[in-house]
This record gives C-alpha cells, structure tokens and sequence, in this order.
C-alpha cells in the first residue's frame, strides 16, 4: 500500500494541505504564485506553509531531470551532486539519438549519468528524481515497454545497486530541484546554438624572399697594361704607339 502523502499549497493568500495529487492539481493548475510541495507527514507540509525550514538532508544526493524542447529532436539531461547541501560536481548534455518520449528520455539519462558518476568515483548516494518512472524500472516496479525504458533498465542493471531513490515534486521550489531543471534546459540551448565559428587566427608570414635565378660567375676586368710614351726626334712631341 502507498504510503499517504500530505501536499502543501502555498499561496499568498495561505497555505492549505490536501491528501490527494488530483486535489493540488486542480487547486494550483494555471494558478500564479501559488507553490506546492509533497511532505511524507502534515507536520513537515506545515512547517513549509509557515516557512519553517526542514533540516538540511545529510549525505551524498544527485538530483537528475530532463527537458524537451518543440522543434528540438533531442532530450536535455542534467545532474547534480549535492554533499551536505553544497554542491561538488554536476554534468550536462543531450541525448545521442532523437527523443522518442520527449523529457522521459533526457530523465532517464539524467540518472543513468548520475550512477555513472558514482561507479567511477566509487560512492553510494540517493537520486532525487522528478518522474516516477526513473526509480520504478530501475527498481523493477514497472515493466519497461518502451524502448527508452529498455535501454535504461539494462544500462543501469550494472549500477542500480549504488543508489536509492527519492522522488521529488517538480517545480514547487526545492533549490537543487530548480537548478538541476534549468542545466537540462541550458544543455538544449546549448546544443541549438553549436560551435561558435570563429575564423582562425594565422599570424602573417614574413614576406617571401624573391626567387633570383643564379647568374653566371662574372670574372673581373683584366686591366691592360698601358704602353708608356714614346718621344718623336724630329719634332720632340710625345705619342702612344698605334
């Protein structure tokens, strides 16, 4: 049997706690301002309503989500690890192959990454997860029909022993709920945008020295030996002889 959860409303207006997923549906759906956020006991839904902060969680946690864009084929996944409510590491992408559930295929590689992460850092944690179906065909609670549920299920078989899992509401402001939301999202963005084209930056060559043909060895003029004067006796001028 499930276990009952309490869902606290907060509005400006007020709070109010409903027992039932389909009651805050229709009391929030549509509605501005108002925050809603599922609490295992009315005391904890009650300390939120009245802005009572619930203690920081202890240990390793790795919130994971999806997104989907129209007009994008591809899935946005993203997580984050948290420590004692401080992160240290997180990670971002799109899915390899076009989505064939929309964000369901970005959630799942969200948390099949997040295992990835602590196989190779050889830790255990909890996945603070928004859709259902992350923990349940990890789990084994649901069968997997789909072919992104199939894939998950066997890529994580190997690592599902690593973590436990925690659902969370999506969109009621939990802080690492929010943040891990809008890395998938801006993984997209991302994605859409592509490399930056930036035209290289090749440093001008040195002018070219030009291509001379060799020319032939030019020897030097000889100079020639100049015959000294000689005196005519008839008339004493001097002359060079012919």
């Amino acid at each position: 049997m499930a276990k009952q959860k309490f869902y606290a409303i907060k509005a400006p207006d007020g709070g109010k706690i409903v027992l039932s997923w389909e009651e805050c549906q229709q009391l929030t759906h549509g509605v501005k301002g108002v925050l809603f956020r599922a609490f295992p006991s009315r005391a904890e839904a009650q300390n939120w309503i009245d802005g009572i902060s619930a203690p920081v969680p202890k240990g390793l946690r790795i919130y994971v989500d999806g997104s989907f864009l129209e007009g994008f084929p591809k899935a946005g996944w993203g997580f984050i690890v948290v420590e004692n409510d401080t992160e240290i590491a997180r990670g971002s992408g799109v899915t390899v192959f076009d989505a064939e559930s929309r964000n369901i295929d970005g959630e799942c590689m969200a948390s099949f990454q997040a295992m990835k992460w602590l196989e190779a850092n050889d830790k255990t944690a909890v996945i603070c997860h928004d859709y259902e179906g992350v923990a349940r065909w990890a789990k084994g609670e649901w069968k997997a029909k789909s072919s992104i549920a199939q894939k998950y299920v066997e890529a994580c078989r190997p690592l599902v022993h690593r973590v436990s899992f925690e659902k969370v509401a999506a969109h009621t402001g939990v802080k690492w709920n929010e943040a891990v939301d809008k890395l998938a999202k801006d993984a997209i963005a991302r994605e859409k945008k592509g490399p930056a084209s930036v035209e290289p930056k090749v440093a001008p060559s040195a002018p070219a020295e030009p291509k001379v043909a060799p020319s032939e060895p030019v020897e030097p003029p000889v100079a020639k030996s100049v015959p000294e004067p000689i005196k005519d006796p008839k008339t004493g001028q001097m002359s060079l002889p012919l």
